[in-house]
């Protein structure tokens, strides 16, 4: 009857730790899937992490969902010269150029199928890593169409929308699978001058 008892004490104490490991666990896979998203949802819902994390969660099933498509190699090609172009065009038009390269991370996104509604949280669950300079992108981009907005602002913007593009381009999206095959985050520019501040 003893042996009963500590074999029952055991299983209770194994189930216990179970139970207290789990949320440490869901907590750690989602930080490291979504990288600084993670703070930021955190930081969204006033410091409510169970918030955060079903909003997280959410965007996981909104991807599930999804059929992502990976880009064909002369598509990416295609791209990549257009990244230099836009690059070289910075020297002469910094601000159309970072139109341009924002116009062409749109169009990389529809060609592999984020969607329009909840798009950045779909692409936060593949290239949350990238997402704040993204965002900050997007702030630059939106004060330079109401006020002067300085070329090494808009050189910044370029690189963060050069830089997502890549990521979106080179992940692999097995057909059928939501989650692509990262190349690694993007390091090198493409062919093409570096956009200058001057």
């Amino acid at each position: 009857m003893s042996v009963l008892v500590i074999l029952i004490v055991c299983l209770l104490a194994v189930v216990a730790a179970g139970a207290l490991a789990a949320p440490r666990l869901k907590t750690r896979r989602l930080r490291e899937r979504f990288g600084p998203e993670y703070s930021r949802a955190v930081l969204g819902h006033g410091g409510d992490v169970h918030a955060a994390e079903r909003e997280l969660a959410d965007r996981l099933r909104l991807l599930r969902g999804l059929e992502l498509k990976p880009v064909d190699a002369a598509e990416r090609e295609r791209t990549e010269r257009e990244l230099a172009r836009i690059q070289e065009l910075f020297v002469d038009d910094p601000g159309t150029a970072a139109a341009d390269a924002d116009r062409l991370l749109t169009a990389v996104l529809d060609k592999v199928g984020y969607p329009e509604k909840g798009r950045l949280g779909a692409v936060s669950v593949h290239h949350g890593e990238l997402l704040p300079e993204y965002r900050a992108a997007r702030s630059t981009l939106e004060r330079a169409q109401a006020a002067q907005v300085g070329t090494e602002e808009l050189r910044t913007a370029l690189i963060a929308l050069r830089d997502l593009t890549l990521d979106v381009l080179r992940a692999e999206h097995p057909v059928g699978r939501s989650r692509p095959v990262r190349a690694g985050r993007i390091t090198a520019a493409p062919a093409g001058p570096t956009p200058s501040a001057g």
